[in-house]
């Protein structure tokens, strides 16, 4: 779909900017040598098993003089210990690494923080290294390891030692497509792992893409157990425990169950049945709860007091799904927070790791079976699935145990979005009615923009998008219906005058009747993409259009019916004359959301096809 906003478009064109510089970055400068070593120790009472980490990366400069920011996340219980900075071998380089609390717009995030700094490169040829040395608190925390950064790396060596008192599993992910060698020595009572690969290229990060564990070679680190003296500690050897550390974090929030049901009880108030109550507490969150997020923050899983996002009015993932557990539990609905990993994580809870969910949602127990709420998805409808959690595991709470359920998937429907016109043609213009009605994730697209925009200026910029910018497409009586009500579908009505629409050459008129021309410009740049294309949700796009043939004309040319059908996705439009009225209809279906490497070709063919279709015109004869 197009962009509703001129802003978001400077927006995307700035991020395409910044990617470009990135890019020529990348190859200006590498990483020579990147050696990295993880440690199993000791730790104290408070952290019986700690983490230590050292990490070493030389930059080399190939070309021009430039800056690269060298950034470090850490957190409450992953700490930066030490930071070494030399430019040209000096560590006089005036360079003062910053540390802060992450934030977005001004909300900052409790369990998140970030070092940063600029590195200078000076000249080509020249060299700077920086040299980190990390602690992790919890070895829970330590769960993977990526073997690729932002620049390619000539030589790396990765290196992990376990003590014999400490139970690990190394998973390794993606290796296939790269040389890498692995060597396994014991030392004494330690085992130490060594991988050491050469030319690793630097990490691409292409638009739409699957996330970087379905591609990126590295290791999940999946800590079982330890016993570095007389105490065993369990970590994950199971998503049993997995689970039950949850279940203590849960129990460690702290709820206040009156605070919480006071506004419950004033939200549900005149309502009857337990639907209409889930409903209208679901809404009540998407609408006065501000959502804050965090993506790769793994520290602070546990959730925020129900009471304190209710009163701050925002809150991550957890803060949401823990508050709309517990205003449903107030008012005795059978409530539960799901732990869950979204699409853009290639693992599920087969190999229990706090790698394998980055989200918390709700589900209500609705006469045994759950219902999902995703309070984050903020526009979306009771009863629909966002795309990033269709089919997705999760790990549900029930008591003492736990139930292991797959969110639902939804088929194509979900996200109809419909366009209906119907017109007659005055001299060389067209002049009709437009119905307009668009269904889940479209639905929800279309709000999100909408609601971007102050509410004076909403209907200028919402004739702005429906007509594609185009002056002569004059929108008048607009009508906007389910704005705020998000458990129906949004529809506009509108009255158009398409000026110009119709070509006149002597006794022949010419038509392009779609001037939507859905996915016309979707082609992929086979030559730079490497990954597959993940399209934000599936689709069902539908425009029909009906004009009244005026008396003395008649049609005499029309574009040859188009028809294809591919696993993933199918393009049909035709044109039919019934009873002085020419009908069209076009309809794209997207049922799957990936478009693979390999069907690259095929899909640029399909669209060329569905291009060449819209440049057919229709044509009118004046009767003789």
């Amino acid at each position: 779909m197009k962009k509703l906003l001129i802003v978001i478009l400077t927006i995307a064109s700035s991020f395409f900017l910044n990617a470009q510089t990135a890019a020529d970055d990348a190859k200006n400068i590498v990483i020579s040598q990147s050696k990295k070593e993880f440690r199993f120790i000791r730790g104290n009472a408070e952290h019986p098993v700690q983490v230590k980490e050292e990490s070493r990366k030389l930059f080399t400069c190939n070309s021009y003089r430039t800056d690269i920011p060298v950034v470090e996340f850490y957190s409450d219980v992953e700490t930066i210990d030490e930071v070494d900075i030399y430019v040209n071998d000096s560590k006089k380089n005036g360079i003062i690494p910053k540390y802060e609390y992450y934030n977005s717009d001004g909300v900052f995030y409790s369990d998140a923080h970030v070092c940063f700094f600029q590195l200078p490169l000076l000249k080509k040829g020249s060299t700077s290294e920086v040299k980190f040395k990390k602690t992790t608190l919890d070895p829970r925390y330590f769960t993977s390891i990526y073997f690729t950064e932002g620049q390619e790396i000539t030589g790396q060596e990765i290196k992990i030692t376990v003590p014999f008192w400490m139970q690990v599993e190394l998973k390794e992910y993606n290796f296939k497509a790269y040389k890498i060698e692995k060597n396994i020595v014991q030392n004494g009572d330690e085992t130490v792992y060594t991988y050491t690969m050469k030319n690793m290229p630097a990490l691409h990060n292409e638009p739409s893409a699957p996330g970087p564990s379905y591609f990126v070679p590295h290791i999940l680190v999946m800590c079982k157990s330890a016993q570095p003296k007389d105490e065993k500690y369990i970590y994950f050897s199971t998503v049993k425990e997995q689970y039950e550390w949850y279940k203590k974090l849960v129990s460690q929030i702290g709820n206040d169950p009156k605070a919480v049901k006071e506004k419950t009880e004033e939200i549900v108030t005149g309502l009857t049945t337990d639907e209409e109550k889930v409903k209208k507490i679901y809404q009540w969150v998407q609408d006065n709860i501000r959502y804050i997020a965090f993506e790769n923050g793994l520290a602070g899983f546990k959730p925020e007091k129900a009471q304190e996002v209710l009163r701050k009015k925002y809150g991550d993932c957890k803060g949401m799904a823990n508050l709309l557990t517990e205003m449903l539990h107030s008012i005795k609905l059978d409530a539960r927070r799901c732990w869950i990993g979204t699409k853009h994580i290639a693992y599920d809870y087969s190999t229990p790791s706090l790698s394998v969910d980055n989200h918390m949602i709700c589900a209500w127990m609705n006469k045994g079976k759950p219902v999902f709420l995703d309070a984050t998805e903020k526009y979306i409808g009771y009863g629909e699935i966002a795309e990033r959690i269709q089919g997705r595991q999760t790990l549900m709470e029930n008591g003492n145990q736990y139930l292991l359920e797959k969110v639902p998937v939804a088929n194509y429907l979900q996200n109809t979005a419909t366009e209906s016109r119907k017109f007659l043609m005055e001299g060389n213009n067209l002049k009709g009615h437009v119905t307009q009605v668009w269904k889940g994730e479209n639905k929800e697209w279309m709000l999100s923009s909408l609601n971007e925009i102050k509410q004076d200026k909403q209907e200028n910029a919402l004739k702005q998008f429906l007509a594609k910018g185009k002056q002569n497409f004059e929108i008048s009586n607009l009508k906007i219906t389910n704005i705020i009500n998000y458990n129906s579908d949004l529809k506009v009505e509108y009255d158009v005058l398409w000026k110009d629409a119709l070509t006149v050459f002597d006794k022949e008129t010419y038509l392009d009747a779609d001037n939507r021309r859905n996915l016309e410009s979707f082609k992929i740049d086979i030559d730079k993409r490497k990954q597959p294309y993940w399209l934000d949700f599936k689709n069902n796009l539908i425009f029909e259009t009906e004009i009244q043939i005026p008396a003395g004309k008649v049609i005499t040319s029309l574009p040859e019916k188009l028809s294809i059908k591919q696993p993933g996705y199918s393009f049909t439009a035709s044109y039919n004359i019934v009873s002085e009225k020419l009908f069209y209809k076009n309809e794209i279906i997207l049922n799957d959301t990936e478009i693979k490497t390999q069907n690259f070709n095929q899909w640029n063919k399909d669209i060329e096809q569905l291009l060449n279709f819209y440049n057919q015109q229709i044509v009118f004869t004046q009767k003789n």
